[in-house]
């Protein structure tokens, strides 16, 4: 890029966005004020933060023992600073832990929790540029909620000491020490639009600062954050890139608003979506409401029914009753007929007794006289006589009259009676039947009017099926007066879009040539470094958007494939690339403080740690200002570029505090 496009003026930038963007000048203006995208065409001006004294008191606990500890480590300045030990464990790490905290605002941040609880007071002095500043902090020994820290931050300038901050040391401190080192240091927040949540998220002092401090392995490469690129752009940040900030904002806003457009087009369907299957249920309701209505009885035709079954019912009872009389007939001349005929056969019987009686009687040859008893003659009877009166012995006899009964006349009778019966009883069973069948008939009709009549009698449900499909039509009506209309806009015809986009496009055209130069020399300084530091084969390294590729061994790997060794090479290579090429142009961001804890970790030779070490010492004397400590175990490489003054250091079995 040409010192020409770093200057670009903002009027003349709005202008080529809305020349672009078939916009006017004004309305650009407008929109990217209300987006709150500030345009940083200058180049920043370098400011330097130096770390000036760290004090802490408090009390240990170690195995129920409380010792209590007093730390002190004052007079630091620019250059090259070691806190050493000879082992492990003896606090480095805690104090630079302590540091950070009171850098970020944060408490306890990346201090050990039991370390935080020891801590009873605390007070750490930093300056930018020739500004100092001091943060204290005050605490029951224990404690370990930070809400119930109480906190000061104070601003020194001539000896006037004044106050920024007093408080819990929460959220109002981490805000109050957030604002002075964004103005101080010359930083903007920058966005991220992560659209998985349609969501644009704010970094600030917290991600920024942490690129100050390489504590071992970690998944970025310069920083502690992977998320929304941030290591590249906290790269660009840093080494001063001009519309950086401005170009983030930008691109955050686009992918926003392109969401937003999409998600309006994609909501509109799928509220139509939605808007229609809820008028297909109520169209389904209504059909069901409908049928419902058309199982319902036909209340006039019901009346008009029963009217004529009243009528069927009186034309019914009324042959019941005559067919009843003619049953009651049919019975008794069953009855009669019943009678005749018994006396018929009864006359034909007596008939035939007597006519038997007198035969029998006649026949009689008695031995004696049935009034006196005198005995006949044994020969009365003679054997030749046939027909002789038993009594006298009277051979004339004269046949009586009714001797001479024809039977044949009683026969025919009890035969007629016998006839007329049988006819009867038949005439019975006909008669019973049709008055059966007429019964029958009658009491269907009669329960066919009971059961209108309950109709008739109980609640009547049309109205309210009327209602409720009226009740239907209108939510129908409604829903359909919801349906949107796809809007025929696209995104291009978007103003806000539209701008945004022209607006990325000139933004980045002002930026990528130093942006590309810039870049091509940290990746040249990091190259160099990670080599000296013992990154082993290594052929090619280069910055993408939301990653950095290498080519190691002949093989394309990328940094999150480095094993924890190279891994913390190439993170404190990148954190002393940049800090060097940033300050060495003058304009950068980096204020020049670099913090190193334990660098010699994950088996760095002593070859290895002495080019760090020489690379960090050369870097602290050819650029001035600037400020890198190292915690470390003490070794003989560090003894040539590290003089005892600038040393902390905790002998034998000894801690730091």
């Amino acid at each position: 890029m040409t010192e020409k496009n770093t200057s670009m003026s903002i009027n003349e930038w709005h202008a080529a966005i809305a020349k672009r963007a078939g916009s006017l000048p004004e309305k650009v203006t407008s929109i990217l004020e209300e987006l709150k995208i500030r345009p940083r065409p200058v180049l920043p001006r370098a400011r330097t933060l130096n770390l000036l004294s760290i004090q802490m008191t408090g009390k240990k606990c170690e195995k129920n023992q409380e010792t209590p500890f007093s730390f002190e480590w004052s007079e630091l300045s620019d250059g090259l600073w070691a806190l050493l030990s000879e082992g492990n464990f003896k606090g480095k790490s805690s104090t630079l832990a302590v540091f950070r905290a009171a850098i970020q605002g944060r408490f306890p941040g990346k201090i050990k929790l039991d370390v935080w609880s020891w801590i009873a007071n605390l007070k750490v002095r930093f300056k930018i540029d020739d500004t100092s500043y001091e943060i204290e902090l005050q605490k029951q020994p224990t404690e370990t909620d930070e809400n119930k820290a109480e906190a000061s931050l104070v601003r020194v300038i001539g000896g006037i000491e004044l106050p920024l901050y007093t408080g819990l040391a929460g959220e109002g401190l981490r805000t109050a020490i957030e604002d002075v080192f964004m103005d101080e240091l010359g930083f903007d927040h920058f966005h991220a639009y992560r659209s998985n949540k349609n969501t644009v998220v704010e970094h600030g002092w917290t991600a920024l600062s942490s690129a100050l401090f390489v504590t071992g392995p970690g998944p970025a490469i310069f920083g502690d954050h992977t998320e929304d690129g941030l290591p590249l752009r906290l790269i660009q940040m840093f080494i001063g890139l001009p519309w950086v900030s401005t170009y983030t904002a930008i691109s955050t806003a686009l992918k926003k608003a392109k969401s937003e457009y999409d998600k309006v087009q994609n909501d509109n369907l799928a509220g139509n979506f939605k808007v229609s299957e809820r008028i297909e249920s109520l169209q389904e309701e209504k059909k069901e409401k409908e049928c419902e209505l058309s199982q319902l009885p036909d209340r006039n035709h019901i009346r008009r029914k029963l009217s004529s079954l009243d009528y069927k019912l009186s034309v019914e009872q009324e042959k019941v009753i005559n067919l009843r009389n003619e049953l009651n007939k049919a019975q008794t001349l069953v009855q009669e007929t019943t009678v005749a005929h018994a006396e018929a056969r009864q006359m034909l019987q007596q008939a035939k007794d007597e006519a038997a009686a007198g035969y029998v009687f006649r026949k009689l040859q008695p031995v004696c006289c049935p009034a006196c008893e005198t005995k006949l003659q044994p020969d009365r009877f003679s054997s030749h006589i046939i027909q002789a009166c038993g009594l006298c012995g009277n051979e004339s006899l004269q046949i009586d009259g009714h001797e001479a009964i024809d039977f044949d006349e009683l026969e025919i009778a009890v035969n007629d009676a016998d006839t007329a019966r049988k006819n009867a009883v038949e005439a019975l069973a006909k008669t019973k039947n049709i008055f059966l069948k007429a019964d029958e008939s009658r009491d269907a009709t009669l329960e066919q009017l009971n059961k209108l009549g309950d109709i008739l009698s109980g609640s009547d449900d049309t109205d309210r099926i009327l209602r409720e499909i009226a009740g239907i039509d209108g939510r129908i009506e409604e829903l359909n007066s919801m349906l949107v209309t796809s809007s025929q806009e696209t995104p291009q015809e978007n103003e806000i879009i539209r701008v945004l986009t022209s607006a990325e496009t000139i933004t980045k055209k002002a930026m990528e040539g130093l942006q590309a130069e810039i870049m091509k020399e940290v990746e040249k300084e990091l190259f160099d470094l990670a080599e000296r530091f013992g990154v082993r084969n290594l052929e090619a390294l280069s910055f993408k958007a939301h990653r950095m590729d290498l080519r190691q061994g002949g093989v394309d790997v990328t940094f999150s494939g480095l094993n924890s060794g190279e891994n913390l090479r190439i993170r404190v290579a990148a954190a002393l690339a940049t800090l060097k090429v940033a300050r060495s142009r003058g304009f950068g961001r980096h204020p020049g403080l670099l913090i190193l804890d334990s660098p010699a970790a994950s088996e760095m030779s002593a070859d290895n740690f002495s080019a760090l070490i020489g690379a960090v010492a050369a870097t602290v004397n050819e650029i001035p200002g600037i400020q890198v400590i190292v915690g470390a175990i003490m070794r003989s490489e560090l003894e040539p570029v590290v003089p005892q003054k600038r040393r902390k250091i905790a002998v034998g079995t000894e801690t730091l505090f």
